[in-house]
């Protein structure tokens, strides 16, 4: 979707910032996937999927998303979902 400069300013909330909420922990439990098998398969570290894991991001890594999203092939709003806070 490309919008206009004044569409994108309506959208965002400017008293607010966006967060990204990772459904990460809902897609290892489908495989059955401990965080250690996960980050062996993938090549993402340990610690970057315990941060995914436990909280609100206010940015995404590019490499380890991309890493993710295709070992789970899924798409990216499938494994983060927004918010405005």
């Amino acid at each position: 979707m490309i919008w206009e400069t004044s569409e994108a300013e309506e959208w965002i909330d400017k008293e607010k910032e966006l967060y990204f909420y990772s459904n990460l922990e809902a897609l290892m439990a489908e495989k059955g996937l401990s965080i250690a098998e996960l980050s062996e398969r993938t090549g993402v570290a340990q610690s970057t999927i315990r941060s995914l894991i436990r909280g609100r991001l206010k940015r995404l890594d590019s490499i380890s998303t991309g890493k993710l999203t295709q070992f789970f092939q899924c798409k990216l709003d499938e494994l983060y979902a927004m918010k405005w806070e």
